[in-house]
């Protein structure tokens, strides 16, 4: 099952994407068996070029939001995907997305272009354009392995929006799927509290 950053919803495999996901209570999407995933403020479009964080017209999440805050977040681009007639898709955390119509593939291709700019962007932790983000979700894994989640890895690949965190292994452990969910946030506020221990000692 994979996760994001940071609102789980379960599919067959277990994934946590992520965007939203460290260990402690945060935000991230879940998809059975994968989590992607998402500084508790560091995910903002709006922090300084100092901070590694890119400007985007694009809203962006953060490792720190509710999965109220993620809703609101994704709600303008929800609204518009339905707008143009396509379905509303879970983005972040929490987000619930539109009904699940069935809708043509070129329509949903059109909404989505249509509506690309008001889509939310993963946490910049958890952004394959950071070339920090990588590190920063092996050692949530790692965290999470501490923590005594037993399948945890990460998982990325090629065009996907963010890197995620891939929890129950094969046999979609479910031991390991609802510890991962539970410690996510909190290891991703872990790694955060490290990394600026570290840049301020060095």
């Amino acid at each position: 099952m994979t996760l994001r950053s940071s609102a789980p919803f379960v599919v067959a495999a277990a994934f946590i994407a992520i965007a939203t996901a460290g260990c402690s209570s945060g935000s991230h999407q879940a998809q059975v068996a994968a989590l992607p995933t998402g500084a508790a403020s560091g995910g903002s479009p709006s922090a300084s070029a100092s901070a590694g964080v890119p400007a985007s017209s694009r809203p962006r999440e953060r490792l720190d939001e509710s999965t109220s805050q993620l809703e609101a977040l994704a709600a303008p681009w929800n609204e518009c995907i339905a707008a143009h007639g396509g379905n509303g898709k879970v983005s972040g955390k929490g987000t619930s997305g539109m009904s699940a119509a069935t809708v043509q593939p070129a329509v949903e291709a059109a909404a989505e272009a249509a509506c690309a700019n008001l889509k939310p962007l993963p946490p910049w932790q958890y952004d394959p354009a950071n070339p920090q983000a990588m590190g920063f979700v092996q050692h949530v894994v790692a965290c999470l392995h501490q923590h005594g989640v037993k399948y945890a890895q990460v998982q990325n690949a090629p065009g996907q929006d963010q890197i995620e965190i891939a929890l129950g292994g094969p046999q979609n452990d479910q031991a390991s799927i609802n510890a991962g969910l539970q410690l996510i946030p909190t290891c991703d506020q872990q790694v955060v509290r490290e990394n600026a221990s570290n840049s301020t000692s060095s």
